[in-house]
């Protein structure tokens, strides 16, 4: 099994593996826990609501020491789907707020600098205290502790307010819709909410109860007077709503702006209402579960897909050839044509410089370094076209690589290292320097082309091999239009199958197979690569003379090889005069003292680098300095009852 498919396979179930760690508890260092959120809330005659509400917080450092506790009063969350009377409108009493903090059960409030947004206090980065974000019918309480170690650890705020006018007063019924809060620092572990009813001679049986949160919870109406809720695992985003219809008996002093005279509104039609609430909440738990069921299969079902796809249109063939190493040039293509297949259909900066040796060593081009001293890695060398060759015989892209280096850079039948590093600092000739490339570049891939090396019905497997993404593609589609149809969170499933889409889709794009006799050459070019990098450490190897080590080292550059090679042959190949006088690159500068063999062919490659990134630099120059006009600077191009309430906690 290939490794981009090992790859594939792992990130596929990376989001199973996720999944399955997010439904365990963890404690993550540096996060904020609550441990708890108790409500105490009664409601008087009036309509109004009296909260004590206690947070014990468990701070990981002393690295929090402010913390905001904004409360949201509108009567009506955004979206509200029923009829809307916006003279029904509630407020925050001022006078009855107030905030008191705890550190190992002792009061240290008076320790504890406390501003309100109502009083235009300042908080401890000089703002304003305020709702975040800000808006209207919203107040926030503000607390920083004076000494921030106090912060560290299990830390208690217990606040008391007053909503006026929270309840509404309908023809047949009253209702408490609110909503505690919409958002928190942290996770909470355990919350419950005790409210108080006035005393009245109805039965439980009067009193109709609906909670909303995507927490687990539980609803206990005791009696006529109190409903106690419980939860668990809050999310830092989540909320705590509930919605309570009582006899309208029990608030009869409601102020008339809190009673709302519509044949919309009455009992029947808010049971209504909650039961329908409660059938899509169904209808979404079960969807949800089965979409879950689903990408989970996908997944799966995708694992023994990719397999498949693997052995039938991606796993090489079987070669014929199957020895580690072999000694003698595997065939007569070019070096970019060798490239091509080796790098699958890919052609590198390496092929130029091969290329360039490869018309070096074939005697096109002669090279001229008298003067240079040798232990300069920037000498200056010369390359001299031959005369009297026929350019005719050589492949398009060899007679580009000399149309490149000699007509373009050189202006003639000579082009110096220096020449070729220095050509592209000017925007015309890099631009030039780039288009010569690219002809390079696509003739050695015509080149490659023309033989048979790949599959030639790749194009039309892929096409079958695309078709298997409908399978996780088809749940990802039913997760994101049920999700927006029914206001369902079918996150997790969109994510599972999006990814394992998407990572498939990716894994098909990238499958690029060889033909039968592509493979079977590309092996032995394999094994003629694991020659060349393992002939030092074969003591029974005779050595051939210094023009077959030329031809390999053209090779070897194209193989990425090459400075290996070198370092081995500089220990193996002795190098005489006679040697000498029958190389063409590998005895430039002997008997200079700093000579070694391969410094033509690094020479080369450094100086073809080295002007590739003045070709970039020049170019990139030019179009930000275009991009910025002036050159001083440019720019840059389960359901819910819509309760009234909200706002939450925040910590820094």
């Amino acid at each position: 099994m290939n490794k981009k498919l090992v790859i594939y396979l792992l990130f596929m179930f990376l989001p199973m593996i996720l999944a399955s760690l997010g439904s365990c508890e963890f404690s993550f260092d540096g996060a904020i826990v609550i441990d708890r959120y108790d409500a105490d809330i009664t409601l008087d005659q009036n309509g109004d609501m009296s909260v004590v509400e206690t947070w014990d917080m468990d701070y990981p450092s002393a690295d929090y020491w402010v913390r905001f506790r904004d409360f949201a009063y509108g009567k009506y969350a955004d979206g509200y789907p029923l009829f809307i009377d916006f003279s029904n409108v509630a407020d925050f009493d001022e006078g009855a707020a107030s905030v008191r903090v705890i550190k190992d059960g002792v009061d240290i409030t008076d320790d504890v600098r406390i501003g309100t947004s109502w009083d235009y206090d300042y908080d401890e980065q000089g703002y304003l205290v305020e709702c975040y974000p800000s808006r209207d019918s919203c107040e926030s309480i503000f607390t920083e502790m004076d000494d921030h170690a106090l912060s560290e650890g299990k830390v208690t705020f217990i606040y008391e307010y007053r909503i006026i006018g929270a309840v509404t007063e309908y023809s047949d019924i009253s209702e408490l819709n609110w909503r505690l809060f919409e958002y928190a620092e942290g996770k909470i572990k355990e919350a419950t909410v005790s409210v108080h009813l006035p005393a009245s001679i109805h039965g439980v049986e009067d009193i109709y109860v609906w909670g909303h949160s995507a927490a687990a919870g539980s609803i206990d109406v005791v009696s006529a007077q109190q409903i106690d809720m419980t939860l668990e695992n809050v999310g830092t985003k989540d909320y705590i709503e509930f919605r309570i219809l009582a006899p309208k008996d029990l608030f009869p002093n409601v102020d008339y702006i809190n009673q709302v005279f519509s044949t919309e509104m009455n009992l029947a039609s808010l049971i209504a209402y909650e039961a329908e609430l409660a059938r899509l909440n169904n209808l979404r738990i079960t969807i949800a579960q089965i979409l879950l069921f689903a990408a989970v299969a996908s997944v799966v079902a995708m694992g023994f897909i990719t397999v498949y796809v693997y052995r039938k249109y991606d796993k090489e063939y079987e070669p014929r050839f199957q020895a580690e190493y072999y000694r003698d040039l595997p065939g007569e293509e070019s070096p970019a044509e060798v490239s091509y297949l080796y790098y699958m259909r890919k052609i590198n900066d390496e092929d130029a410089t091969a290329t360039l040796l490869d018309m070096i060593r074939r005697k096109y081009v002669t090279i001229d370094y008298t003067g240079q001293d040798m232990i300069d890695e920037d000498a200056d060398f010369r390359l001299n076209l031959v005369p009297g060759t026929n350019r005719s015989e050589l492949l398009p892209h060899e007679q580009q690589i000399l149309h490149w280096f000699f007509d373009v850079i050189g202006g003639g039948s000579s082009v110096s290292t220096k020449q070729i590093e220095a050509y592209g600092k000017q925007i015309r000739n890099a631009e030039r320097f780039q288009a010569e490339a690219k002809q390079f570049v696509r003739l050695a891939k015509q080149a490659g082309e023309k033989h048979d090396y790949f599959e030639k019905s790749l194009a039309a497997n892929k096409t079958k091999a695309y078709s298997y993404a409908l399978v996780p593609g088809s749940v990802l589609a039913a997760s994101l239009v049920l999700g927006a149809l029914l206001s369902m969170d079918n996150t997790l499933a969109a994510i599972v199958t999006g990814i394992v889409t998407v990572a498939y889709l990716i894994y098909v794009a990238t499958i690029q197979k060889r033909s039968v006799n592509g493979n079977e050459s590309f092996v032995k070019w394999r094994a003629f690569r694991n020659f060349l990098v393992g002939f030092g450490n074969m003591k029974d190897y005779p050595m051939p003379g210094v023009t077959v080590w030329e031809h390999y080292l053209v090779y070897a550059t194209s193989l990425k090889c090459a400075d290996k090679v070198m370092d081995q042959l500089r220990v193996k190949l002795p190098l005489d005069d006679a040697a000498v006088a029958q190389s063409t690159f590998m005895g430039v500068g002997y008997r200079n003292r700093g000579f070694y063999y391969g410094y033509a062919l690094g020479r080369f490659q450094r100086s073809i680098t080295t002007a590739r990134t003045n070709v970039t630099q020049t170019i990139v120059a030019y179009n930000t300095q275009k991009a910025g006009g002036s050159g001083r600077g440019g720019g840059f191009g389960g359901g819910s009852s819509f309760g009234g309430g909200g706002g939450g906690g925040r910590s820094r």
